[in-house]
């Protein structure tokens, strides 16, 4: 051991230091501060020079002792330090740190990211592909090889809940959200004038809310390592100078300039036109890339740098290589309900109510009177619950504007249809719509005709819809049997399907809608998994993000979405990857003789058609200016009285739609792939056979467990309980039911490496391995030999590299010496004979097992060690010049960013334990 620290720069990355009672390796240093990790816990810790620096002293590991200890703990030791290295060599490390279960083809992006010294990458899959899953392992591979440590994620407003909630459930990954209202709640418990910004390492935020005043600096002047564009689209340059998008492209285009590491995600990232989809592209160049040559985009270049795919593309992967489909078939099918005679008159009359109320003043009609008519016909179509509070709200309002009580909210939010501001949620954004203001000229007639709506609405005896509904969910013939999800728009008619089903029907009935909390909807969905059949009535905000193919394979589309991408929006909750039913059926009601049939013909149908013939629905169906233009159209034709099986009035002969779409599909990157199936699955095999499977991880947890004395009950799923075993720092005296199956049903606690209490397991063990007296860092195990041939020594190192980037890898590597000659044993040999080890200890007394210890310890262990580092390192660098090689064809030329990849340093190596094998049945 060195004396005191009097020379601070000899601590570098990967350098063993005592202090505060315990040894230390450093992680990485900021000028005076060092971040290091107890050798014996993994444990993090934060040291200031200028204040310890006389306390800390350089050291070594030390040897292990000679006196062989715990067999039993020795192995556990070493199954400990392989799942808590983070392996250099090995494919990747997120998968055995993260709850997923990933689909080969959703490895693509994180192969292709291990490819990239500075991660830049569109991943532009279709929805229900997986998306977040493919960006959760990218940012989790990099958070634990250290190339990330501080991440923002932008998304739209609605969405930040749940990306908070999958990064937290399937990565074990905190992210903080900074919003106006969290900000608030955040002054109280930060420390007076600190910065949440700068606080926390991991940050989610509205890319609306970021790109504000007084926010859009906070957000530039931080050192982002990672930053994530959720529904990237938003931020792509606009045809526009001006203008929210404007806002967002200008802020993601900034960040993308500054950080290392840059995800976009989008499902739709042509929107129709060229420029703004090469804003995508020139967001990931950055300029370091060389994407784009002389003002032209480089195809081949971007290819390593996007990834696109239909779901037809991946079946197509699939089927190349003689492989089933892992997604479910589609049975989509309409249900036409025949209106009564009272419901089209009040269809009638909510026509009417534009040229009743508005069509005297035409200045007005464009803005308020036109939507406000398609709004009322919209809750019309979607239940009397939804039409009636809409009219009791619009009453309420003109009643306030007679008695003078009531200020104008402006005829700018008249305009809001579909797609709300970031700031609103669709059903806020609506609401909004209904209230704003009336001219004082025509209240006292618009107050006059929402009565004789009102008495239309109490005309109504029967709700065809509604009694649809319920022949379905009570006819498996027409729908099937299982669990039924039913989508609705409004929050209204939700409440309304809630209380008419639950006292129809015999079977349970749940709902939830957007404005819930993470708790209380995770209550509903799992009151809702428990039963074999049952009904989720969910709105709109539901539809997105969030995956519910574990729960049902039935869904009803009860309201008919007027925006073709929200309907496949909804129909990509259970329609997708995972979806353990062959078959998903989805039905979609609807009223003849009424708008929804013209929406069907003009948006649905040609959607539909697209995607047969495309794969995909194009982004400009989905977007407000383009909605809002096809339908202000389609509301000024006579729709009356059309049915879908008849040639429809609105047929075009000029279809620019489709050449949009056909133009998106041929300027993307669809089908790209730079891996084949069996590539793919090769490297799955690798990673799982570096990190150890789900089975692995089950057999070192439960025998840690057994071997603290802790009781563990159950077959799969198990609950573990201390008893009179030993306590284990973080863990509680009993928890369960808990697996190790990543599929395991709702309510199971599933257990992986990365699983706080897998982490405390792993190390306690270390903790006890290294400081028992046991001794447990030298073990003796037999090997089937005939008596009287020579013991074998295996010593089990751990080497650490510093890269070109300033990351510190890491990798475990062992040598197998014959104790009677001190030669190594060759390679091939080696493992062979360590393959074939007995977890069983020789028949030696303590005296013998001692003068192996001592005789193992005379090796030329430091030699040794060296030897076998340097020739980890050769292999690391070797791939890495070959990586190099296929870079360098990929780009004409390589960028900078890949220069320096194979530059790597050896920092040092450190014994960690040694395992003596004897033959059975003698020395």
């Amino acid at each position: 051991m060195m004396g005191p620290m009097e020379t601070p720069d000899l601590l570098k990355p990967g350098a063993l230091f005592r202090a505060r009672g315990r040894d230390y390796r450093l992680e990485r240093r900021q000028g005076d501060l060092l971040f290091a990790r107890a050798v014996d816990t993994e444990e993090e810790a934060l040291f200031y020079l200028p204040l310890e620096a006389l306390g800390l002293r350089l050291t070594a590991l030390g040897l292990p002792p000679p006196e062989p200890g715990d067999m039993a703990l020795h192995d556990l030791l070493l199954r400990a330090l392989d799942l808590s290295t983070l392996h250099a060599d090995a494919p990747f490390l997120a998968l055995q740190r993260s709850r997923v279960v990933p689909a080969n083809y959703q490895l693509v992006p994180l192969l292709m990211a291990l490819r990239q010294p500075q991660v830049r990458l569109l991943i532009a899959d279709d929805v229900g592909l997986g998306k977040t899953i493919e960006a959760g392992l990218i940012l989790k591979e990099l958070l634990l090889r250290g190339k990330a440590r501080r991440v923002l994620l932008l998304a739209p407003a609605h969405l930040l809940g749940q990306w908070q909630e999958a990064l937290r459930r399937f990565f074990h990954l905190e992210f903080e959200i900074l919003s106006g209202p969290n900000l608030k709640r955040l002054a109280r418990a930060l420390p007076p004038g600190a910065n949440p910004w700068t606080h926390f390492d991991r940050i989610i935020a509205s890319v609306d809310y970021a790109k504000g005043d007084g926010v859009r600096h906070l957000v530039l002047m931080q050192d982002w390592d990672l930053l994530l564009v959720d529904e990237a689209h938003l931020a792509a340059r606009p045809p526009t100078e001006r203008g929210s998008q404007m806002e967002r492209y200008r802020l993601v285009r900034d960040l993308a300039l500054q950080v290392p590491h840059l995800l976009l995600l989008t499902a739709t990232p042509h929107n129709g036109y060229t420029e703004s989809f090469h804003s995508l592209l020139e967001h990931l160049d950055g300029g370091r890339l060389g994407l784009f040559q002389g003002g032209r985009l480089d195809r081949e270049a971007a290819k390593k740098h996007v990834v696109q795919r239909r779901r037809r593309d991946v079946e197509e992967w699939f089927r190349k290589e003689g492989k089933k489909s892992p997604f479910p078939q589609r049975d989509a099918r309409e249900v036409a309900v025949e209106p009564s005679r009272a419901e089209l008159e009040l269809f009638e009359a909510v026509r009417r109510y534009q040229a009743e109320v508005f069509d005297p003043d035409p200045a007005k009609v464009p803005v308020l009177g036109r939507w406000l008519s398609m709004h009322l016909m919209r809750r019309a179509t979607s239940s009397p619950r939804a039409l009636e509070r809409s009219l009791e709200r619009r009453k309420a309002l003109l009643q306030n504007l007679l008695s003078g009580t009531s200020g104008s909210t402006g005829e700018e939010e008249a305009a809001l249809f579909d797609t709300a501001p970031e700031r609103l949620l669709p059903e806020e954004a609506e609401l909004a719509l209904e209230l704003s203001l009336a001219d004082q000229a025509r209240i006292q007639a618009e107050a006059a005709y929402l009565e004789v709506l009102l008495r239309h609405l109490k005309a109504l005896r029967r709700d065809g819809k509604l009694e649809n509904l319920l022949e379905l969910l009570r006819d498996p013939l027409r729908l099937g049997r299982g669990r039924t999800l039913v989508f609705t728009r409004y929050r209204d008619t939700m409440e309304y399907l809630l209380e008419k089903l639950r006292a129809a029907l015999p079977h349970p009935v749940f709902g939830v809608h957007g404005e819930m909390g993470e708790r209380e909807r995770e209550e509903e969905l799992l009151a809702f998994a428990r039963h074999p059949n049952a009904v989720l009535v969910a709105t709109d905000v539901f539809s997105e993000g969030l995956n519910l193919q574990h729960y049902a394979a039935q869904l009803v589309h009860y309201d008919l979405p007027w925006n073709p991408n929200r309907l496949e929006q909804r129909n990509g909750r259970i329609d997708r990857f995972g979806q353990p039913e062959p078959v998903v059926r989805i039905r979609t009601l609807y009223y003849e003789r009424s708008f929804d049939v013209a929406v069907f013909r003009l948006l649905l149908e040609k959607a539909e058609r697209i995607r047969q013939e495309l794969g995909v629905v194009p982004a400009f169906f989905g977007e407000e200016a383009y909605l809002r233009k096809r339908l202000e159209a389609l509301w000024t034709q006579d729709w009356r009285g059309e049915r879908r099986l008849q040639q429809g009035l609105f047929t075009e002969v000029e279809d620019p739609e489709v050449e949009a779409a056909r133009q998106a599909v041929a300027e993307g990157f669809y089908g790209h792939s730079e891996f084949s199936l069996p590539d793919v699955e090769r490297r799955l095999k690798e990673a799982l056979a570096r990190a150890g499977s789900p089975e692995s991880l089950k057999g070192f947890v439960l025998d840690g467990l057994r071997y603290l004395g802790w009781q563990v009950e159950g077959e799969d799923p198990y609950t573990a309980r201390r008893g009179a075993g030993e306590v284990v720092p973080g863990l509680p005296p009993s928890f369960g039911p808990f697996t190790f199956n990543p599929e395991a049903p709702l309510g199971v606690e599933v257990l992986d490496l990365a699983h706080p209490l897998v982490e405390h397991l792993v190390a306690h063990l270390r903790f006890r391995a290294y400081r028992d007296l046991d001794g447990a860092r030298t073990a003796l195990m037999a090997f089937p030999a005939p008596l009287g041939t020579p013991p074998v020594a295996f010593y089990h190192y751990r080497a650490r590299f510093s890269g070109g980037g300033g990351e510190v890898l890491e990798s475990l590597f062992r040598i197998g010496v014959r104790l009677l000659d001190l030669k190594p044993l060759p390679l091939e040999e080696a493992e062979a004979l360590w393959a074939r080890r007995l977890k069983e200890r020789p028949p030696l007394t303590r005296e013998q097992a001692k003068t192996l210890g001592v005789r193992a310890l005379e090796a030329p262990l430091e030699a040794l060690g060296q030897e076998g580092a340097e020739r980890v390192l050769a292999r690391l660098k070797a791939e890495r010049r070959a990586l190099k090689e296929d870079l360098r064809r990929a780009y004409g030329t390589l960028p900078e960013p890949f220069q320096a990849l194979d530059e790597l340093t050896l920092l040092g190596q450190e014994l960690l334990a040694i395992t003596i094998l004897v033959a059975k049945g003698g020395a």
